[in-house]
């Protein structure tokens, strides 16, 4: 079996038209190459509120005690990743993974 016959058992001829029917993503002929560039498609962006929060109290001339909060993610909004750009995965097109989740660092410090 030749390596043409071997691509050839693995292509999938599909594609995505519009409302009219014409192709607009079409899956190259095994052995060549496509024509979309990379980046071509982008996900949603990504949004972020990170604030922190310190307070320092002296507790003689020397030294200090500092109580920090650092707070990531504060809206707790969740940033969505890449759309699956695979065009004979199932779920092409989908976005299949989020992150961000809200998280709360305490620290406590003395410094003389």
């Amino acid at each position: 079996m030749t390596t043409q016959q071997t691509l050839q058992n693995f292509f999938g001829n599909r594609a995505v038209a519009d409302s009219q029917g014409r192709a607009l993503l079409v899956n190259p002929e095994p052995g060549q190459l496509g024509t979309m560039g990379l980046k071509w498609v982008q996900g949603p962006s990504n949004i972020g509120l990170d604030m922190n929060l310190a307070k320092k109290v002296k507790l003689s001339e020397s030294k200090e005690f500092e109580l920090r909060v650092d707070a990531v993610n504060i809206l707790n909004h969740p940033n969505f990743g890449n759309p699956v750009l695979n065009i004979n995965a199932p779920n092409f097109g989908r976005i299949t993974t989020a992150t961000g989740s809200r998280s709360f660092v305490i620290n406590s410090r003395i410094n003389f």
